[in-house]
Formats: C-alpha cells, structure tokens, sequence
C-alpha cells in the first residue's frame, strides 16, 4: 500500500492558495508609478508566494521518483496522462471559447490547433504542458534516483542549482550567455529530483533554524530585488527574481518543505485539507475563469482599497474555485476534467 504523506495534502492546499493570490496582486504590481504604496503592498505579497508552483513540483517528485513498485510503461503512462491530457484539451477548448465569446476573439481551426501546440491558449495552462515534460521523463528519472548515491544526487543537485538558477544572473547583469547548456539539469527537473532527495535523505531538524534564515534572506532579495530591478525598467515590472527557479525562491522551497515534513505530526490528517488537496488541480483550471467573471461584476483587486480587496477577493476566489471544483468532481465522466 502507497503510504500517504499528510503534511504534502497541507502543503499542496497552501501552495494552490498561494497560486490564486499570485494572480490575484498581479495587477498591483506591473507599474511601480502609479501607486508606489500599493505596489509595495502587492510586492511584498507577490514575493512570499512564489515558492508555490516550485512547492507542487516538489511534491510530484517526492512522490513519484522515490516509488519502488515496478510498474510498466504502459500502466504508468495510462494512469498519469488520463489526468493531465484529458484536462489540457478539454480547459484549452473551454478557454478559446471563452476568449471568442467574453473577448470577441475570433480563430481559425488552424489558428486554435496552433495555439493548443505551442501554449498561447490561456496564461496558466502551462502547466499541464510542464508536467506532461516531466511525465514523459519520469520513467528514466526514477531509475537515476534508485540507483544514485545521496552524493550522486547531491551531485546533481548542485549542478542544477549552478546552471539553471544561477547562471541566468550572468545574463541578465553582464549581458551575455554561458555556453554550458543545462540540459539534463533543466528548470523544473531539478525541482523533481529535490523532491526525491528530501523525501529520501530528510535533512536533520536542527537544519531548520538555518534554512529559516535563507528562506528570509531569499524572501528580502525577492521583494527589494524586484523593487530594484523595476526602477531601473523605468517602473514597469522586471519579474526576474520572481522566476520559479530563481536562487532566492529555490531556498524558500527547501525551508518550506523540510518544516511541514519535520513536523508533520502536527500537519495531521484533515479531511478538509485531503479535499482541498485533492481539488488543487481543479481550482488552478477554474480559479481565472471566477477570477474574470469577479471583475466584469466589480468584485476584483480594485473593489475597494487593495489592503481590504486582495485578502477578499482571494479569499472569494480560492474557495468559489473549490466549490465548482467539488461539484464537478460529483458529475460522472465530467469530472475527469478535474481530476
């Protein structure tokens, strides 16, 4: 029997909150200018939820790469792609009708089969096609994390965070590329096999205090660093510490992480949690939908002052999305769209 990890569901249902809250301060933070105090506030919002989507590839590594059951490609695959492939067609449609029907946008079936195969459909969906990556090399991936040293890993590790989180510095402060490539150690990859290593090697409690400190440092270079950065763009936004991938929040990642885990017993089962849990998925396809319609009604992050609207209309968002979501989920052959 696959054993059950309460304190992930926890930390899935805080990462998809985080999600929502993302999109929902956005608007507040692309133009410094216009509202430097508001931007501030949405700033300093924006840059203690970007662990979120960092936190669900973790999670999907650690529990995907570290299974010893054996399993043929064929199962894995089947049992995997049902929940992703199903949903990516599905939302895509749903989303090109609803950018011909609320946008008067207009597209050509050829137009519609291009967007679907290069991810121009909807900003969120992609996503699916990130896990679908990951998915397809999952099979090779969890034959490296069994059969690799802890110093193996470490190995790997190391060199992700050197050419995919840190190297990006090189190009974007001294203007040129270093002509290493990836690779292997590619983006997300990294946070799959972090996953595994955390679930596999638990780094020691009385790491925490330490990783605590990064973690604010992490958090300190976010917000004042994308401050920085977008006075020098002339006040328009330079999100480029608020990439997933960024050093900053990679060790926001890891402190997260290795907290719940170090005290899951106090992040026990909760059946709401394991239903919010479950509904994560969901609530990412549904929430911009809900999010949009909030704003053609005038429920959106300019409702009244932003201090009292982005808790609010958050709030209104996250738990709209999971209501729709759990409703689906009761409808035969239709909830295999939220999986």
């Amino acid at each position: 029997m696959k054993e059950r990890y309460d304190y992930m569901d926890w930390l899935r249902v805080m990462a998809i909150f985080s999600v929502v809250g993302i999109h929902v301060v956005a608007q507040h933070v692309t133009n410094y200018t216009k509202a430097p105090n508001v931007w501030w506030y949405g700033n300093l919002i924006d840059s203690a939820l970007r662990v979120s989507v960092p936190i669900f590839f973790i999670i999907s590594g650690a529990l995907l790469l570290t299974r010893t059951k054996e399993e043929s490609l064929r199962d894995f695959f089947k049992k995997r792609f049902s929940k992703v492939i199903i949903p990516l067609v599905i939302w895509s449609l749903i989303y090109l009708i609803y950018r011909q029907v609320m946008w008067f946008e207009d597209f050509t079936w050829k137009q519609m089969l291009k967007m679907f195969l290069t991810d121009s459909v909807f900003f969120h969906l992609w996503f699916l096609y990130t896990i679908i990556g990951l998915y397809l090399m999952t099979p090779f991936l969890q034959k490296i994390v069994q059969h690799s040293t802890k110093e193996l890993l470490q190995y790997f590790l190391v060199s992700w965070f050197v050419l995919s989180s840190l190297a990006p510095f090189v190009n974007k402060f001294e203007g040129f590329s270093i002509a290493l490539q990836a690779g292997l150690f590619g983006t997300y990859i990294g946070y799959f096999i972090l996953g595994a290593y955390l679930l596999k090697y638990p780094l020691p409690k009385k790491s925490l205090p330490y990783l605590g400190v990064l973690a604010l440092i992490g958090y300190g270079v976010t917000a004042y660093g994308t401050y920085w950065l977008t006075l020098k763009n002339g006040g328009k936004l330079d999100g480029f510490l608020y990439q997933y991938v960024s050093p900053n929040v990679v060790v926001i990642g890891i402190f997260l992480f290795v907290l719940f885990q170090q005290y899951g017993h106090v992040f026990k089962a909760n059946k709401f949690i394991q239903r919010l849990s479950a509904a994560s998925l969901g609530i990412y396809l549904i929430h911009p939908i809900v999010q949009l319609y909030g704003r053609r009604i005038g429920f959106d992050e300019y409702w009244v002052h932003p201090v009292l609207a982005v808790p609010l209309v958050w709030i209104s968002i996250f738990f709209a999305s999971f209501i729709l979501t759990w409703i689906i989920q009761k409808i035969p052959f239709v909830k295999q769209i939220v999986p």
